[in-house]
């Protein structure tokens, strides 16, 4: 879900690729990360095999026993708590169809790339790159050509070079296999019309990736990239071995194949590598003290501009401002340890009682929790905005779903601000927009708001001539009883447009072990639901296996995620657009809208060149999904964090939290 919970972030959602520079992080917030890079989502899948072909993996990463917590003598060890198991070692099934947030945690700073994001701004940096932005291009005939040059210098863990050819290689693994999920926003490949259909369904993009010698690639693309496709995407896609990877895509007949593959043994161009996993016990990774930048100075200024002093030296942005962070870049600790704990609640004490040190968390610490937190009193506790949302989808492609009136009835009853301030205690803050209010550049605060400010008789009245209007039907109508204040009779017998009667419907969400909040937000939808005469049954169902039924077979009503979004709000075309249905494409349309007008403004948004232009565009497609309703966004929560005050973060401020970083593997210190 990059962009990013399921929370993609997009699905959300920054790319793993485009953590910061030198901090070893990648972006993406939600329980699903999502992931363009720098824009968007994704959730998980049940476990990770090896592969039996040829040439074999030296291992699964799935080993017996407890890790060696002890520090070595070179450093010390980070150790962190998560809650839900992480279910690949693979990070091309990552970015495709295994991409939640658990698998971001543990994978990130393994794979390097031209450019990245940097901590804690945002900003776009060189990582591999020579130039300290990413180059324009130029036209050549009908297509637009942009030539990038490497640093010399940078290498593999195993010490052989990274190289122009490696970027090539990954390009044509992904374009060969078809890969989808967040590919197909970290590398947007252009599409030729398809014969078999009426309508022109070219779509603008990447042509080749080409190595012109060691340290030069060359990316061809059909017009010129706009900023979603560029500088906020392939300029910050992953780069892998091809030494290693390169006989796996071989031997591959389909991605399929090729995600099978225990990525243990692979060479890492990031901070970390990554070591071993037992499932539903621990992940551990090794620093890369060979990492290119390592030992570089990295300052990040108030007015967005960073630089970096030593082997990579440069500068971007203005930097006038006041110093938000400085650091030497890492990584400092000699490894880090992921430890699963069944429950959040397990994950805190481990934490309070100084089992670990940090507790990786999408939602954050409850605030029911925070002085079982502070009473340790070696944590300190942090507080940031988060870029992420969590929602309700439903599936679009069938009945009753596939009827507006239907979802716009159900974006009526729900009262977020009752659920907000009555229900959740003010934990948690209502959200309209698509675009969290924390990304300030682009956040929508006029969106249109199905029944906004209305009471719950007026809710239901409204919800009610929704669907009269219609053609829905009831045997016996809702009404709203005053001497009651409730909904007295309930609907029954409620039937479609075209007589089709309702049959019992599932909304699944998170149980009360992962997600209290959505949990309990769930109960509620569904009691506002059965008020209209809807058949539906709030189902408390694990993560993991949301993530599995959402992503699969399209056998589901409704469901309750949350992503984890980018800066650049490309999500909202991840999300929305025909050629990212996660039934034909492998995208992230999970609920499979579609809608002409939308797919225009979506290549829209992705081709602009102009931000001022795609925040225009951005906000008229906000505006068209508030009215549709694929999907009602819910609320979100501030991102609460606890750590071992014996550590020290280059900033602790920052968009999305700590955790939005991963934790920051390659930069963590221990405090002075």
């Amino acid at each position: 879900m990059r962009k990013f919970h399921a929370s993609k972030g997009l699905a959300a959602a920054v790319l793993l690729a485009m953590a910061a520079y030198a901090c070893g992080g990648s972006g993406g917030p939600g329980d699903t990360a999502a992931t363009t890079p720098a824009t968007t989502q994704a959730p998980t899948t049940d476990g990770q095999t090896t592969s039996t072909s040829a040439p074999p993996s030296t291992g699964a990463g799935e080993t017996s026993g407890s890790p060696d917590t002890a520090a070595p003598p070179a450093g010390f060890t980070y150790k962190v708590a998560i809650f839900s198991n992480p279910t690949t070692d693979n990070p091309w099934a990552y970015f495709d169809t295994e991409p939640d947030v658990w698998n971001q945690y543990t994978l990130a700073g393994t794979l390097p790339s031209l450019y990245g994001s940097a901590f804690p701004t945002f900003a776009i940096v060189p990582v591999l790159a020579a130039d300290a932005e990413p180059p324009q291009g130029a036209a050549d005939g009908d297509r637009w050509v942009i030539d990038v040059t490497m640093r010399p210098g940078a290498e593999w863990s195993d010490r052989s070079p990274i190289t122009a050819h490696d970027v090539a290689f990954t390009f044509n693994a992904v374009k060969d296999l078809e890969m989808g999920g967040n590919w197909l926003a970290a590398l947007p490949m252009a599409r030729p019309d398809d014969p078999q259909t009426e309508e022109d369904d070219t779509y603008d993009g990447l042509i080749s990736v080409e190595a012109l010698d060691d340290r030069t690639v060359r990316y061809t693309w059909s017009a010129r990239p706009g900023l979603a496709q560029w500088q906020f995407g392939a300029a910050q896609s992953p780069i892998f071995p091809e030494s290693f990877w390169g006989p796996h895509v071989e031997a591959a007949d389909e991605a399929a194949d090729l995600y099978a593959v225990s990525g243990v043994a692979a060479p890492s161009g990031g901070s970390m590598i990554y070591d071993r996993r037992e499932p539903g016990a621990f992940v551990r990774t090794e620093a890369n003290h060979g990492v290119f930048g390592r030992g570089d100075v990295v300052t990040s200024y108030s007015t967005g501009g960073t630089t970096s002093e030593g082997a990579a030296s440069w500068e971007v942005g203005d930097t006038s401002g006041e110093v938000l962070a400085r650091w030497t870049a890492g990584p400092h600790a000699a490894a880090a340890i992921y430890s699963v704990y069944d429950t959040q609640d397990a994950a805190i004490l481990a934490l309070r009682d100084a089992e670990v040190d940090f507790m990786l968390n999408p939602l954050g610490l409850q605030r029911g929790l925070q002085s079982t937190v502070i009473e340790a009193g070696d944590l300190d506790v942090i507080a940031n905005s988060p870029n992420g949302f969590r929602y309700v989808a439903f599936n679009t492609r069938r009945f009753p779903g596939s009827e507006p009136s239907f979802r716009q009835a159900i974006a009526c009853i729900i009262d977020k601000e009752f659920m907000a301030t009555n229900v959740l205690q003010g934990v948690a803050t209502p959200l309209n927009s698509l675009i969290p209010p924390g990304n300030t550049y682009w956040a929508n605060p006029d969106v249109f708001v199905w029944c906004g400010g209305l009471s719950m008789e007026e809710r239901v009245s409204m919800a009610v001539q929704i669907l009269k209007d219609a053609g829905w039907t009831w045997e016996v109508e809702p009404q709203w009883d005053a001497d009651n204040q409730d909904v007295i009779p309930r609907g029954e017998g409620l039937r479609g447009p075209d007589g089709t009667e309702l049959e019992p419907m599932e909304l699944l969400a998170p149980g009360p072990g992962y997600d209290p909040l959505r949990a309990t937000y769930s109960l509620f939808i569904a009691d506002w639901a059965n008020d209209l005469g809807i058949p539906l049954r709030a189902q408390p169902t694990g993560f993991s296996v949301i993530v599995d039924r959402v992503f699969g077979p399209v056998d589901w009503d409704m469901y309750m995620l949350g992503w984890s979004t980018t800066i650049f709000p490309d999500h909202l075309a991840d999300f929305f657009e025909t050629r990212a249905d996660s039934a034909t494409t492998g995208g992230f349309n999970l609920p499979g809208y579609s809608n002409p007008e939308y797919d225009r403004l979506a290549q829209d948004l992705k081709s602009s060149t102009d931000l001022e232009e795609a925040a225009g565009i951005a906000r008229r497609m906000d505006g068209i999904i508030a009215h549709d309703v694929p999907y009602v966004v819910l609320f979100d929560t501030p991102i609460l964090e606890a750590y071992r005050n014996t550590l020290a973060y280059p900033s602790t401020t920052v968009l999305n939290g700590l955790q939005g970083f991963s934790g920051l593997p390659g930069s963590v210190n221990l405090a002075e």
